[in-house]
């Protein structure tokens, strides 16, 4: 069979299976890697192919997942994203921007984008009692995580993108240069978008309050893997500081020294189990990216995308692509960059507008087939066309925005 048709095939039953029978996104990527392999009579070479994706991936994010799942257990265990939250609506003063910085910030400690809005939730529904808020907290906290997830280096997303690349010209430090003022951009973006509906009153404070918790223990967690990151990039005898492994962990340490004692065990199990399941999937996308990279029939066809698209679009295409069709941001991106490697598009677009430009299509479409959708649904009870609404269509908006100036500046 055309790769390309298995391609389709196989993502159309994924999105189907996904969306109509709720089965975990590590047995529906399994499983469409192996009807791919059956379309195109792969034999055991894919088998070969998609534990060797699948441990690739298991290596790259194992620990950072872990780290960032445990970190996220006890700052909502011992009120440390309540004390996050009030510290940064003292600046903000608006309860829908400081919402959406919450998101951002939380995303990249925990190395994920639903674990801190699923942290967040029962700050927010203290402050919507409080202040007589709507909806609109959780949207805007769901967008941030997201913002972040997808642009910021080394989280998941761009460090799966560099990890399968491997490109000679990326520079970390240049590409935040760039990245972190267009996610910012992108993080106001939602953040009007949100606040349009938000309806807050300080009016009345007569209900129940939440105690926030000690602020070294709520931030140092927070801030350490950043500052890890920043002395190892900056100060080169100290570069091995730089390594997302070893920053991720320095923040579970402080997370562990920190806390009190009666917190470390229950926080450790629950971060555990978390951690299982969200490794488990991203190796499902590994698995599946390494089965389609060594098929190799739909990379060899990719160039010839030339001819329609400038070769700068076509990893948002891709990209956008796959979102639409699974969901997950992490697999978009394993997926797109799996294609790429090995193509003349890597040596034709530079690392900084290509790792944009995959990752901005990675903010594209997200409905049915995103989870983070109906964990949204279930958390607000909104209908599903306010989720499209006030969930997709912003991250849509930002995604083409930052799509749109990454062309200006180097297309």
């Amino acid at each position: 069979m055309d790769p390309i048709i298995a391609l389709i095939l196989t993502i159309t039953v994924i999105a189907v299976v996904a969306t109509r029978h709720a089965i975990p996104p590590f047995l529906t990527l399994t499983g469409g890697a192996l009807f791919f392999a059956l379309l195109n009579g792969m034999g055991e070479s894919a088998v070969s192919a998609f534990t060797g994706g699948a441990g690739a991936l298991f290596a790259l994010l194992g620990i950072p997942v872990y780290c960032g799942s445990v970190i996220a257990k006890f700052l909502a265990r011992d009120g440390g994203a309540e004390r996050i939250v009030e510290d940064i609506g003292r600046i903000s003063h608006r309860p829908v921007t400081a919402a959406a910085l919450a998101g951002y910030l939380l995303s990249v400690p925990m190395m994920c984008c639903i674990t801190p809005f699923i942290v967040l939730t029962p700050v927010l529904a203290g402050i919507r009692r409080k202040l007589h808020c709507t909806t609109a907290l959780y949207y805007a906290a769901a967008c941030g995580s997201v913002i972040s997830f997808v642009f910021l280096y080394p989280l998941p997303v761009t460090y799966a993108i560099i990890n399968s690349l491997q490109p000679e010209d990326f520079v970390a430090g240049t590409y935040l240069q760039v990245a972190l003022p267009l996610s910012l951009f992108a993080l106001i973006i939602v953040a009007y978008l949100s606040g349009r509906h938000h309806g807050c009153s300080t009016g009345s404070q007569e209900s129940e309050k939440t105690v926030p918790g000690n602020r070294r223990q709520a931030w140092i967690p927070v801030i350490l893997p950043v500052a890890c990151l920043a002395v190892g990039h900056l100060i080169a005898p100290l570069s091995t500081l730089a390594n997302i492994n070893i920053a991720l962990f320095a923040g579970l340490c402080g997370a562990i020294f920190l806390s009190p004692a009666a917190s470390r065990i229950p926080a450790l199990e629950s971060g555990t189990k978390h951690a299982g399941i969200i490794i488990f999937d991203l190796c499902g996308a590994g698995g599946l990216g390494a089965v389609i990279a060594t098929e190799g029939g739909i990379a060899a066809a990719l160039p010839s995308l030339t001819t329609i698209l400038p070769a700068i679009l076509v990893p948002f295409v891709i990209a956008a692509l796959f979102q639409a069709a699974q969901g997950s941001r992490v697999v978009s991106a394993v997926i797109t960059a799996s294609l790429l490697a090995g193509t003349e598009i890597i040596t034709t677009v530079p690392a900084l507008p290509l790792v944009l430009m995959t990752a901005a299509g990675c903010m594209m479409f997200s409905f049915f087939t995103d989870p983070f959708f109906w964990v949204i649904r279930r958390t607000t009870g909104d209908s599903v066309r306010d989720i499209c609404m006030r969930y997709t269509v912003p991250l849509l908006c930002a995604g083409t925005v930052t799509a749109g100036i990454t062309v200006l500046i180097f297309g």
